[in-house]
């Protein structure tokens, strides 16, 4: 690996230098040695200290031996190949987690890997405590940006203090603000195309010109292996999306071979968003759902969606859907469409063959939007299960947790039925426990732990109700 004098000064933190260096320094030099050669930097002994010299500069090591500052300087160049081989062996294996960890060693700072949607697929970070950022710490809860942190990259990235090549840009943090700290920003692109987005926080070392260059070359790198790994998928996802809403017949191989693509090995569920104009002169111009694709599609690159029913439908896939929906409206509501939208949001889901099922969910939320605020399927749950006469529509629109519990776990039947029997004694846990025929601590024991494991908040009586009707239908799938 080539590299330049501010990347050899990097890893000399721990001894006692004086340096001077050219500030737009290429990555040319391949390694050291005792003589001068073009392309390899010189070492050489200054009385008690070592220079190591290029036409970039000098860097000068005090209190080192001629042989001892030989071999530091060549070590460096060792060290930096060593973490390219990890560095390509993290990404030909899709472990970005691995990836980032390697990443946050070369540069010392806090650094942060994501999909072009700005979905978490690794993270490493150094933060003091009481530090962190409140955007990093929402994206490492959630594995998705919030709206709020989409905007502010957008602007500071627009607004970038310097550009450099691959898509290499540097911001500046904004003291109070969801990201105080500023950093470096590559866009991992390939054929005008994003694939990921690879960020770099200057928190615990200021980044210098090697920093930059070093950031040019590992953009560029992934880039080459993102855009082999999406090629497929690339594609796949005009037509796959079209027949799987319109329930055309796919081999199940097919679907789970695009599945794979997808979530790229990477944790997250489904969703389905739905969007149209509320106004109905629009809703049946095909130019009008072009536009907003055109704009989904340009911020939202690897997000699969189409032109179905007179909306634009995307199939998203985020640890958190749900953050994606609403900051993939907020980019259609800068682009001047705020109030123009109605928007329904699935359940999310699992298995890809279910999708044309979720997308009726979504286009079922958006008749019931209210613009400019999307309508969430969950809310309108109840209501569908009580119209729909289809038992497989039902069960799908069954609260998403408690039907996990009902279907994955069949060891937790007992705590399932404890919750239907409290919630029909109305929340009475000793009349609950009695009918039961266990002890109240048992019973208690049992909501605790549902409630700490989905979230549910029971004092909800509209969740009650929708959970009362999800147990009631998944009792009746087993029957």
């Amino acid at each position: 690996m080539k590299l330049n004098m501010w990347m050899i000064a990097n890893r000399l933190t721990g001894y006692d230098v004086e340096k001077k260096l050219e500030q737009d320094a290429e990555a040319v030099i391949n390694s050291a040695l005792p003589v001068y050669i073009p392309g390899c930097v010189r070492i050489r002994a200054v009385g008690p200290d070592v220079v190591c010299e290029h036409e970039q500069g000098w860097i000068r090591i005090r209190d080192l031996g001629i042989s001892d500052g030989y071999m530091l300087i060549q070590s460096i160049f060792d060290w930096y190949q060593e973490r390219l081989d990890r560095i390509d062996d993290h990404i030909m294996s899709g472990d970005y987690q691995a990836l980032a960890e390697e990443y946050h060693l070369i540069f010392g700072n806090p650094v942060m890997i994501q999909d072009s949607n700005y979905r978490l697929l690794g993270m490493s970070e150094s933060f003091s405590p009481g530090e962190i950022p409140p955007e990093w710490d929402y994206i490492r809860t959630h594995g998705q940006s919030s709206a709020e942190g989409y905007q502010f990259m957008s602007h500071a990235l627009l607004d970038a203090t310097a550009r450099y090549r691959q898509n290499v840009r540097r911001f500046q943090g904004v003291s109070g603000s969801r990201l105080p700290y500023g950093g470096l920003h590559g866009s991992v692109r390939f054929n005008n195309r994003e694939y990921a987005k690879l960020t770099v926080l200057e928190y615990n070392r200021p980044l210098n010109p090697g920093d930059v260059r070093l950031m040019e070359y590992l953009t560029r790198r992934l880039a080459i292996y993102e855009a082999a790994a999406y090629g497929q998928a690339e594609s796949l996802d005009r037509q796959m999306l079209e027949r799987m809403l319109t329930g055309a017949p796919i081999p199940p191989e097919q679907i789970s071979y695009y599945q794979s693509l997808l979530t790229a090995g990477q944790s997250g569920r489904f969703a389905i968003l739905a969007v149209r104009f509320s106004d109905s002169s629009r809703q049946g111009d095909p130019r009008a759902i072009q536009l907003l694709h055109n704009i989904m599609t340009r911020q939202y690159p690897t997000t699969a969606c189409c032109e179905y029913r007179h909306a634009l439908v995307s199939l998203l896939y985020s640890p958190n859907p749900f953050a994606l929906a609403f900051q993939q409206l907020q980019t259609l509501h800068l682009s001047g469409y705020e109030g123009q939208l109605l928007a329904g949001v699935s359940l999310s889901f699992d298995n890809l063959a279910d999708t044309a099922e979720f997308c009726r969910q979504a286009f079922y939320a958006m008749d019931r939007c209210t613009p400019p605020e999307p309508r969430y399927f969950y809310q309108e749950a109840s209501n569908y299960i009580l119209s729909s006469t289809d038992q497989r529509q039902r069960l799908l629109a069954c609260e998403p947790e408690l039907r996990m519990l009902w279907q994955q776990e069949p060891d937790k039947r007992d705590y399932l039925q404890t919750l239907a029997v409290y919630l029909d004694m109305e929340r009475a846990a000793a009349a609950a426990a009695q009918r039961l025929f266990i002890h109240k601590n048992t019973l208690n024991y049992r909501i605790r732990y549902l409630r700490e494991r989905t979230g549910w908040d029971l004092d909800n009586p509209e969740l009650r109700t929708y959970l009362r009707l999800s147990l009631y239908v998944l009792s009746c799938s087993d029957s």
